[in-house]
This record gives C-alpha cells, sequence and structure tokens, in this order.
C-alpha cells in the first residue's frame, strides 16, 4: 500500500527575506479602531462584548469554566451596580418632592398660626375695653367724679406716701398724703384720697414718694393706669385707648384691672 506524502517546502536559507505587508497592500486590512462610550460601559455594552468574545473563541481552546463564571459575575455586578444607581436616582427625587412639600406646608401653617394669632389678640383685646388697662408711665385720668387709679411699685420700702398731681405746665394742682404704703406694687384709688387741694377732672403726670421713717422721700416706681374706653388698628395691631387720647398697643399693657 501506498502511502500519501505530504510535501513540505522548505525555504532557501540564502533567499532575501520577505517584506512586511504595508497598509493598504493586497490582501491587508487597516488596523480596527474600537467604538468608544463617552458614559462608559453599561450592561448592554457588557453582554455584546461577552457574547462576541464566545462567538469568535478557539473552538480547540474554548474559555475555561472559571473564567466564563467571572466574566458572568461581573455582568451581574454590572447590572446590581446599575439598578442600584437608578434606585437612588429616585429616591433622591422623593426626597426632594417631600422635602419641598414640608417646605410648604411649614409655610401654610406658620401663615394660618400668624392668622390665628392676630384674630385672638383681637378678640383679647375687645374684652379689655371698660377695664383698667396698666402700662409703663406716671399719667393719671381723673374723671369727672374724682374718680381714678394710680398704681405704684414701692419695692422693699415701706411707710408712709405723698403723691403729687402736675398739670402740663409743671404746676402742682393736687397731693395727697397716704398713711400707711406697703413694699411691692400696689394700687390707689384717687376718689379715696384726701386732698389739699383737689385736683381738677383731667389727665395729669404724677410722682409717688414714700417717706421711709427719716422725714427723706424717696421715689417709687409708676405706672400709667386709666380706663380702657376704646381699641382700634394700627398695621394690623391692636391699639388700646386709655383715658380720652392715651393710644397704648396691646403687647404693652403690663396688666388688665377689672
Amino acid at each position: 500500500m501506498l502511502t500519501a506524502v505530504r510535501r513540505t517546502s522548505i525555504a532557501d536559507p540564502l533567499a532575501p527575506a520577505a517584506t512586511p505587508a504595508q497598509p493598504g497592500d493586497a490582501g491587508t486590512s487597516p488596523p480596527r479602531t474600537l467604538p468608544t462610550n463617552a458614559k462608559g460601559m453599561g450592561k448592554d455594552e457588557f453582554l455584546k462584548m461577552l457574547v462576541a468574545q464566545l462567538k469568535n473563541q478557539d473552538p480547540l481552546n474554548p474559555m475555561d469554566g472559571k473564567d466564563m463564571a467571572a466574566q458572568l459575575a461581573q455582568f451581574s455586578t454590572v447590572e446590581q451596580l446599575i439598578a442600584m444607581n437608578t434606585s437612588i436616582d429616585a429616591q433622591k427625587g422623593s426626597q426632594q418632592a417631600m422635602t419641598d412639600a414640608i417646605k410648604s406646608l411649614e409655610t401654610t401653617q406658620n401663615e394660618r398660626a400668624d392668622e390665628l394669632a392676630a384674630l385672638i389678640e383681637g378678640q383679647m383685646a375687645m374684652a379689655t375695653v371698660g377695664k383698667i388697662g396698666v402700662t409703663a408711665g406716671n399719667t393719671a385720668f381723673v374723671d369727672r367724679a374724682g374718680q381714678g387709679t394710680v398704681v405704684i411699685d414701692a419695692g422693699t420700702t415701706g411707710g408712709k406716701g405723698r403723691l403729687t398731681m402736675v398739670n402740663a405746665k409743671g404746676e402742682t394742682v393736687g397731693t395727697a398724703m397716704i398713711g400707711a404704703v406697703k413694699p411691692g406694687q400696689q394700687s390707689f384709688e384717687l376718689g379715696d384720697l384726701t386732698w389739699s387741694p383737689k385736683p381738677e377732672p383731667g389727665t395729669y403726670s404724677y410722682k409717688f414718694e414714700i417717706d421711709a421713717g427719716n422725714g427723706q422721700y424717696v421715689s417709687a416706681k409708676t405706672y400709667t393706669a386709666g380706663r380702657i374706653t376704646g381699641m382700634k388698628y394700627e398695621n394690623g395691631n391692636p391699639i388700646m385707648i386709655i383715658g380720652d387720647a392715651l393710644s397704648v398697643p396691646m403687647s404693652q399693657l403690663s396688666q388688665i384691672r377689672s
């Protein structure tokens, strides 16, 4: 039996070396440029690359199972990261919407609270009309019947008191002696005092002095007290009218007396 023998040509060692093929020569192709993704590789690109790698692998030397498992694990990780990214973006949008809603609700609640506070303040102010309002100052009101109220704070001092009424010209129009003044804040009804002389109805400034026992009078802290005869609003704030013309903001009243 004859056996076919494959002949193999042996290169002549003296022959010149073959010139490498240049780009553009017949039988050659220019280098391939891989496509790029400006946003980076996503799961679709990764899957396409894996499929192309499987299709073009050497059938006599296929991809090792461990390598396949590693690449599939990478693909799963990429997919999970993309899903996580999408979820985080959605949560950010939801949190922003919730934050905006909370801010809007706080604004609305503050506005409603201000409106409610103004309404309550207005109702309280209306309820004080006809009562005695007390605020800082030294103004006294004497009505036609000779009645009026002064409020003083003697501090820790007690003893005999002297009340002096002064008109707008700085003239003394009446003086009253008070037998016993206790320490602390207290009020006196002008109609119950003995005057020398008795002041006419009107609006006066006054001073209140206390003799602690050594013949030296010390001044007590004074307040303006008068009947609240009306109320008005200025810039949305209630203003109380004390006596005939004294206007005092509701917030500046320290006491309301019956």
